[in-house]
């Protein structure tokens, strides 16, 4: 089977052969004439650089046809396997394009998504403390912790229980109301199941969103970073770094497929191209 190595040596000895082939046209200028010898590496190069350009149409032929099969074959392979469940994409408001990929994946497996936008980076829970959150805190029987990473960790942890209980939302509305976060297309009271986080156009990962991935995960639920290509210090290398499953390919087949494994409990691990990736995909399992 040709590779992509291969590729690329066929298309340097094309190049190879074309340079040749301008220097012997450069001689032929100058002095008039070739020898025999001559004419017959011209016509060898020819016979070559012909050889080659019907390989590389034959190989671009079949990946066609391979990106084609692995494009029908995603539905099949993960149709039904997020029956039942609520999916939470959360993203900053710049993350519009990765929030569409994830939302098709998503309910092409059978699932329910649920929308959510942080309104301001980590829920500006780093400076300041939201309006209410020591009094809702207080009804919890917590006092509540200085802003940076304590807070951040405080409202992560509340935030997934409330979501994972399937009940009445009071932090969430709480959230809401103060700007921090906006949330759409799911019941109110529905349990959230798992959770997607996902990077803006500068593809880093917000801290907030990453907390709440990790008590997702701390819980025995499930949550997975995800980007639409491997983006360097991105969300799939920081989800990674924390030990968090991610998905840096989500624009591809293989990477949709990824993600619904990761979310449907059949796989764990970080898939795509990045260091230290588990493998392009995980292990295919039947309908």
């Amino acid at each position: 089977m040709y590779n992509l190595r291969y590729h690329i040596a066929s298309l340097v000895a094309v190049f190879f052969a074309l340079a040749v082939g301008l220097l012997l046209g450069t001689i032929v200028a100058e002095q008039g004439m070739l020898d025999d010898q001559g004419v017959a590496l011209v016509e060898g190069l020819q016979t070559r650089f012909d050889e080659i350009s019907a390989k590389n149409q034959e190989l671009e032929a079949g990946l066609e046809r391979d990106r084609a099969f692995s494009t029908d074959a995603v539905g099949p392979l993960t149709a039904g396997k997020l029956s039942g469940m609520t999916v939470a994409i959360v993203s900053p408001p710049d993350g519009t394009d990765t929030i569409a990929a994830a939302r098709t994946a998503v309910e092409q497996a059978g699932g329910t998504v649920l929308t959510v936008t942080l309104g301001a980076p980590a829920l500006g829970l780093e400076q300041s403390e939201p309006e209410g959150l020591a009094g809702f805190l207080q009804l919890q029987n917590q006092e509540i912790a200085s802003p940076g990473e304590d807070l951040i960790d405080q409202v992560s942890n509340a935030l997934a229980a409330e979501w994972r209980a399937g009940d009445a939302r009071p932090l969430t509305e709480l959230l809401v109301t103060n700007g921090l976060m906006a949330v759409e297309s799911a019941p109110g009271t529905a349990t959230i199941d798992a959770v997607v986080i996902v990077g803006g156009e500068d593809g880093t990962c917000d801290p907030f969103a990453r907390a709440l991935a990790q008590r997702y995960v701390d819980g025995g639920a499930r949550a997975v970073g995800v980007e639409l290509s491997l983006a360097e210090d991105g969300v799939a290398a920081a989800c990674s770094g924390d030990g968090l499953s991610a998905v840096d390919h989500l624009a591809t087949p293989q990477g949709r497929y990824s993600l619904i494994a990761i979310l449907a409990g059949l796989a764990d691990g970080y898939y795509g191209t990045g260091e230290g990736v588990s493998g392009y995909y995980p292990p295919i399992t039947a309908p």
